[in-house]
């Protein structure tokens, strides 16, 4: 059941976010902050992570020396090198990214088509199906509903 009306859930959430709007923006806010602080703890750890093995690496093969030369550093070869490995798999992640979203975002697109022509079929057979009185009675709830409700949103 709850697949079947996913959709209405998700446009009931929307139209409750957009009410409580400063609910919303709150929560939000805090959410994105959540987030952002647990990818920078997690770049910092794989940061450390790849700093020591470098570190390893120069001690292993000798090559602090080469590698400070090579990138006119003076005692932070690693770090440099340790940023440019950074640097390239951020790159590879946006490139990834940028393969992915388009696809994504076309079967976002083909869904909520195919969503919004189910749902309209529905709604018009099922006012199809309904006499003048239970129409009426719809119209008539549906405008005592907004007027009632206006007087919580202003």
């Amino acid at each position: 059941m709850i697949r079947k009306n996913l959709d209405l859930i998700i446009v009931g959430f929307v139209v409750l976010a957009i009410v409580m709007y400063d609910v919303t923006l709150e929560l939000l806010g805090e959410l994105m902050h959540l987030v952002f602080e647990g990818f920078h703890v997690a770049f910092e750890y794989v940061e450390l992570g790849i700093e020591e093995a470098v570190e390893l690496l120069f001690h292993l093969l000798d090559v602090g020396e080469i590698i400070e030369y090579l990138f006119e550093s003076d005692r932070h070869g690693s770090q440099v090198v340790t940023f440019y490995i950074l640097v390239t798999i951020g790159w590879f992640g946006f490139y990834r990214l940028s393969k992915f979203v388009p696809r994504l975002w076309a079967s976002f697109k083909q869904m909520a088509l195919n969503t919004w022509v189910r749902r309209k079929t529905e709604f018009e057979l099922y006012l199809l199906s309904l006499t003048i009185r239970d129409k009426v009675t719809i119209g008539v709830t549906a405008v005592v509903v907004a007027y009632i409700a206006s007087f919580f949103v202003m």
